[in-house]
């Protein structure tokens, strides 16, 4: 029962865009799909083999107005809706910019200081894919989103505070058919309740938010399985960990009329990182039978993601 790294090493060749900073991943058919946090607006199509090595064959440019050309997209979490429909969504968060060791006392009070915003965080976008060659068919995007958190009586208040200081920041993305589950990193509210967004793609004012309690971490990934959804919990803020993955079955876990909140969330345990430096940022599963996985997970802040491949087995 747990984690257990399987001996299969799994390689993410060819010319990866921003290979240190892969945020968000998917699986479908033979081919995986990688995203990176920092970088402006593309998604990598890799296709694989039977020794698990995967290789680029397409990088697919997501489409943007012109106001938002050169501002990431902060690609944080996609999934698969169905066998041919991808989901990708940016962080919909602000950014306070950090300080640097080279600069002056004076321009890193500035730096501090500073928040900014960037429109094009704000996108999700649908695409239609190829089972037979990979390829997309169409991409379809939305800014709906934004305001609606802008609304919420929950989350409008976290909406204008910064990524990493408990402002909204969404960094998972799990899909079934047309339904999109958005999990936050932040924010983390009283009693470590973390919110899950739960709605439609064409209608994102239709939603629901349910919460789970991770101790205190936020979603870092999360990914649909039968009966629930793989979960990765992590810092909200600049932390260094630990990661940890969990069973959710996808029930609310306010508490309330005999309800038993418990229940619906199983640690499954604890993720080895790869390095100190390493973030667990992507999960995918790649093979499912009941009650154990075979996934693919990826790294922030290691070279080429740190690809893993692990078989996951509930307690």
């Amino acid at each position: 029962m747990g984690i257990r790294k399987l001996n299969a090493s799994i390689t993410l060749q060819g010319d990866l865009h921003q290979p240190e900073d892969i945020s968000a991943i998917a699986a479908f058919s033979e081919y995986l799909v990688i995203g990176s946090d920092e970088s402006q607006q593309e998604i990598q199509i890799l296709q694989g083999n039977a020794e698990k090595s995967y290789k680029v064959v397409q990088t697919v440019e997501l489409p943007v107005d012109a106001e938002n050309e050169g501002t990431e997209i902060d690609i944080e979490g996609m999934g698969m809706g169905s066998l041919t429909t991808l989901f990708v969504i940016g962080s919909h968060s602000l950014k306070r910019r950090t300080v640097k060791s080279k600069r002056t006392y004076l321009s890193n009070r500035q730096r501090i200081s500073t928040i900014t915003a960037e429109a094009r965080k704000n996108l999700i976008f649908k695409l239609t894919l190829d089972l037979a060659n990979g390829e997309v068919q169409s991409v379809v995007g939305t800014s709906g989103l934004k305001a609606i958190l802008e609304r919420d009586a929950v989350l409008a208040p976290f909406v204008h505070i910064p990524s990493k200081e408990n402002g909204v920041d969404i960094e998972a993305l799990a899909a079934e058919d047309n339904t999109l589950y958005l999990g936050f990193r932040g924010p983390v509210l009283r009693g470590n309740y973390v919110p899950i967004m739960v709605t439609e793609f064409d209608d994102l004012a239709d939603y629901e938010i349910r919460y789970v309690n991770l101790g205190g971490n936020g979603i870092r990934d999360m990914a649909k399985v039968k009966d629930g959804f793989l979960l990765i919990a992590g810092p909200v803020g600049d932390g260094l960990g630990p990661y940890e993955l969990f069973f959710w079955d996808g029930q609310d876990m306010i508490p309330g009329d005999q309800r038993v909140p418990e229940q619906h969330l199983q640690l499954i345990g604890q993720l080895e990182l790869p390095s100190p430096e390493a973030k667990a940022e992507g999960i995918t599963v790649i093979k499912e039978e009941p009650g154990r996985y075979q996934a693919i997970v990826v790294y922030d802040g290691i070279k080429n993601g740190g690809a893993t491949l692990l078989q996951i087995d509930l307690p």
